[in-house]
């Protein structure tokens, strides 16, 4: 009975490890899309150097998260202590960053509202406006 529910958990342990494998993979694709594409949004998150750091912030956690599913995958497979410790050490890391994450938004959280997105969009936007990288940019985004 207890060989069974140790079995169980480390094909579970596995599984979900798998998901997280490929949602870091998911979002090191996106963050690699949005920072290479030449048409879409590197205008866009080039305007604001908080969204030009997102940007990256966005493609350092799909990497973290793609390692932490790899690590997670093979040590739950292979039973590896040492696979399993760096499994740990970067679920540690990923609470850390999380924690330090909250207490900015919490510090500038007068900058994370709705008014102050609308607000920065009007400033920046120019309507119809083609030559203006930033409003052309938002158009092709809208058409899409």
């Amino acid at each position: 009975m207890e060989g069974d529910c140790l079995s169980c958990m480390k094909y579970l342990m596995f599984l979900f490890n798998f998901f997280i494998f490929l949602g870091g993979a998911c979002l090191l694709g996106v963050g690699i899309w949005v920072i290479v594409d030449p048409t879409g949004f590197r205008e866009i998150v080039a305007a604001n150097p908080l969204l030009f750091t997102g940007a990256y912030i966005m493609l350092a956690m799909g990497a973290m998260l793609f390692l932490l599913g790899f690590l997670g995958c093979c040590g739950a497979i292979r039973e590896n202590k040492c696979l399993l410790l760096f499994f740990f050490m970067f679920i540690l890391l990923i609470f850390l960053a999380e924690l330090s994450a909250a207490i900015l938004a919490f510090i500038f959280r007068e900058n994370l509202t709705r008014e102050f997105f609308t607000k920065e969009l009007k400033k920046h936007y120019l309507r119809n406006n083609d030559t203006d990288v930033f409003s052309s940019t938002w158009n092709s985004v809208m058409i899409t």
